[in-house]
């Protein structure tokens, strides 16, 4: 049975546990780190707000209203619900046995 420990391993190599410790064995004790791999951004390689809107422009066509872009975006949804409505009818109706 496996059972798990959390724990930070600090600069120095040394591990603080964060809950209680591990029983001490005779033997090795088999340790597996998981690590969230984070990328530092830096500032030029991501575009500024004023670039990102120069880039979006237009993408809902010209001209347009912002209760015309909502309507648009509600039908997009209600078509989107109305297919999955009827794929989980559909689903629904096959035998499970």
């Amino acid at each position: 049975m496996l059972k798990s420990y959390e724990a930070i391993l600090e600069r120095n190599q040394s591990v603080r546990w964060l809950t209680s410790a591990p029983p001490r064995h005779a033997t090795d004790i088999r340790i597996i780190i998981v690590m969230e791999e984070t990328h530092p951004v830096s500032p030029s390689s991501s575009p500024s707000s004023r670039e990102i809107l120069r880039r979006t422009r237009g993408a809902w066509g010209r001209g347009k209203t912002i209760e015309e872009v909502d309507a648009e975006i509600q039908q997009m949804r209600s078509e989107w619900e109305r297919e999955w409505n009827s794929l989980t009818k559909v689903v629904s109706l096959i035998p499970t046995s």
